[in-house]
């Protein structure tokens, strides 16, 4: 069998519940998480009681292995105690976006059959007006003070916790679900997607490849910078990554172009994962101390036309890769060199680029990726109740990705689009269908599509910014009921409080007609793209509430 990256040759390495009682037995009093934001912290002796704790007081609502509890929490450390938890049971956590509410909160707490909500008590107001689509749910619990009247039976966080800790006689497994995660839903409602703890640690030691003791890297009191949120598999990766090197984890709720270099110097940052925006931190006017920080690695994908700048300028490594909830992160480069790739295919992976038959297709042409790995547990266990799914993304043998990328002579892989229907926005995958079908509850829209258009004036802390890396803005083509009256203004102010700010269109084109094939399929290809003539929700100067 191949080795791939160190600490992944089989027998694999312990689940993060294991390694965090492991490091915390060894070093109670080290620090494990620090909060830029000023909210407590952790130690790594009161992290694992605190998650032993909440493990026990969930036994004691009768939560069993294999049952499902939502957590609905922004980027805190608590949110991370109820996901391992959760895990000491071998339940499965259900991590569930802050800004879900009616039907998109509805689904995917009703879709995974949740039996505990994990929430606060602003966001449980929201369970009123599902409750009745959610049989499975028979408790809730909260991190405030009272409890809340929504329907479901409530305790308070302080009373979970406030028992003996769960022994750890019976640790998660590798091959244990470490979570529920849903997707976009590409090809019809949101799939919740199971996923191995093994996926887990591979994605993470793939982050910062090349990041070994034997290539020179040592750290004093270094750290990992999180403010990614923690039902996004971002924050849980880097969680696990500081665990696994010995490093503290530094959370802040949410990403903040002004902030960012502060948090990193105060609290000695020494690692970060970018998701798409190394290009915004290269247009920040450059200071004279711009290399005096900590930081060591960075990961950026994919690797920017300015990747050489933005090292020399920020004094730091970095790395590249790609990935997708379902496969993990098996694509890394080290000092990448290639703009625009996303690095080279892990040992531990085998991938193809094939066509529409899933026969293979020559180096250089672009097809769909398929990928299957030599070690078990590094993808997905199933989509959740969802076989014929499941079946189909593993056809011949092969996890179909339903993205498309091409290979050149040298190895270095590169996306180029997406197969499947769906966009990306804000850091989040958007299910254009879920978008579509809050779009046709409103009265006066007779047909609609949802499609993606390049981002190209969206803001950050107020200031205009390039895209994002393989970032959209979401386009709708409405075609009104006859005398109805559309306005598109109205309809964002009918979508604002039904669904997730990230959902929200920015661009509304009105269409007498959709254009579609001999079949009855709308040719979404035509639609997609072009803003002229469509009306635009930030040239109205629309904001959209938190």
């Amino acid at each position: 069998m191949t080795a791939g990256v160190r600490g992944l040759e089989p027998p694999l390495s312990p689940p993060l519940p294991v390694l965090v009682a492991r490091r915390a037995a060894a070093d109670p009093g080290g620090r494990l998480i620090d909060c830029a934001d000023g909210s407590p912290g952790y130690t790594n002796g009161a992290f694992h009681s605190e998650v032993l704790r909440f493990a026990a007081g969930l036994r004691r609502l009768g939560v069993q292995a294999g049952d499902r509890v939502a957590v609905m929490l922004d980027a805190t450390p608590l949110a991370h105690v109820c996901w391992l938890g959760t895990a000491w049971l071998k339940a499965w956590e259900v991590p569930i976006n802050t800004e879900f509410r009616g039907r998109s909160l509805e689904h995917a707490l009703s879709d995974a059959g949740a039996v505990v909500l994990v929430t606060t008590n602003a966001l449980a107001e929201r369970i009123p007006a599902i409750r009745a689509s959610l049989p499975a749910l028979r408790q809730l619990v909260t991190v405030d003070e009272e409890t809340p009247d929504v329907g479901v039976p409530a305790v308070t966080m302080a009373e979970l916790l406030s028992g003996p800790e769960l022994p750890t006689d019976d640790p998660p497994r590798e091959r244990d679900a470490y979570a529920v995660i849903y997707t976009s839903g590409t090809t019809g409602p949101s799939k919740g997607v199971v996923m191995p703890w093994a996926n887990l640690h591979s994605g993470a030691m793939q982050m910062f490849p090349g990041d070994t003791e034997e290539d020179g890297f040592r750290y004093d009191d270094g750290a990992c910078y999180s403010p990614w949120p923690t039902y996004h598999s971002a924050g849980k990766v880097m969680l696990t990554y500081a665990v696994i090197r010995g490093l503290r984890l530094v959370m802040r709720p949410r990403f903040s172009v002004s902030g960012f270099w502060s948090d990193v110097r105060r609290f000695n940052c020494t690692h970060v994962h970018m998701l798409g925006f190394a290009p915004v931190l290269a247009n920040v006017p450059e200071q004279p101390d711009d290399a005096d920080n900590p930081l060591v690695r960075a990961l950026v994908m994919p690797v920017p036309a300015e990747h050489e700048a933005i090292a020399k300028r920020f004094g730091l490594r970095l790395s590249t890769g790609w990935g997708m909830t379902e496969i993990g992160f098996p694509m890394a480069a080290a000092d990448p060199d290639v703009p625009g790739s996303c690095g080279r295919i892990n040992p531990m992976y085998e991938a193809r680029v094939v066509d529409a038959d899933d026969f293979e297709l020559p180096v250089g042409e672009a097809g769909e990726l398929i990928i299957r790995s030599h070690l078990p547990w590094l993808m997905m266990d199933s989509y959740l109740g969802r076989w014929e799914a499941t079946a189909r993304a593993w056809r011949n043998g092969w996890f179909h990705t339903g993205d498309m990328l091409r290979r050149d002579e040298d190895g270095n892989w590169f996306f180029v689009d997406r197969i499947a229907d769906y966009l990306r926005t804000r850091g989040q995958n958007v299910s254009s269908l879920e978008v579509e079908a809050e779009v046709r509850a409103h009265p006066a829209v007779e047909d609609c599509a949802c499609v993606a258009v390049a981002s190209e004036l969206a803001t950050l802390d107020g200031r205009p910014r390039g895209a994002l890396a393989s970032d959209d803005d979401i386009k709708v083509v409405v075609v009104p009921v006859e005398g109805a009256g559309f306005e598109p203004a109205e309809l964002i102010g009918f979508l604002a409080p039904r669904m997730p700010r990230y959902m929200v269109p920015r661009y509304v084109e009105i269409a007498a007609e959709l254009p579609r094939t001999p079949t009855g399929k709308i040719r979404k290809a035509a639609l997609r793209g072009r803003t002229e003539g469509a009306w635009d929700r930030v040239a109205a100067g629309i904001v959209l509430e938190r």
